[in-house]
């Protein structure tokens, strides 16, 4: 195993961000998401997106996004290992790597949300202590969600971790953004 580091998304590796992403995630797109960390989205605080790297190898995405509405809180983004490269431990510093990051930039939590599908994932969540809880928020439902949906969430400060309970995520807004470009 070399170095495993992030280089940030930009024009210049949009395409490999995006053919790596779509990859993982087959059904979903990041383009959108991508485009507005590149343009400086208004409706966030902080967007950054990385393709990861094993050396000069890419493997996998992942990054940190922040809302001005809780301006401490840092939430994973894409994230995800391809295929050929997954149960080799890449995933465990990939993740260990992007809560040091949202550490670094100075926030006091570090959550994530995922679907019930994502088993895998949901190992690996609780392996790094991140407290799972139920996101069952009735205003945010639509058609194109149809799994329980799960938040994750971890202490930054060694303080105690607040549950998000249902507070509103955006999940009904950002999938009808995908699903009407």
């Amino acid at each position: 195993m070399n170095e495993i580091n992030f280089k940030k998304i930009d024009k210049d590796n949009l395409e490999l961000a995006c053919q790596i992403q779509n990859e993982i995630f087959p059904k979903e797109d990041a383009r959108q998401n991508y485009i507005e960390q590149i343009n400086k989205a208004s409706y966030r605080k902080e967007i950054d997106y990385y393709i990861v790297y094993n050396g000069n190898t890419p493997i996998g995405v992942t990054g940190i996004y922040s809302y001005p509405e809780y301006p401490n809180i840092a939430w994973l983004g894409w994230f995800g290992i391809l295929k050929q490269f997954r149960n080799e431990g890449y995933g465990g510093i990939t993740l260990d790597k992007s809560i040091e990051l949202a550490k670094n930039k100075g926030y006091k939590e570090f959550r994530l949300y995922t679907d019930e599908y994502a088993k895998e994932a949901h190992k690996l969540y609780a392996s790094r202590g991140l407290v799972k809880e139920l996101y069952d928020n009735p205003s945010d439902k639509d058609k194109y969600i149809d799994a329980k949906i799960y938040i994750y969430s971890k202490s930054l400060d060694n303080g105690p971790i607040t549950k998000w309970n249902n507070k509103l995520l955006g999940l009904k807004e950002q999938s009808d953004k995908e699903h009407n470009k």
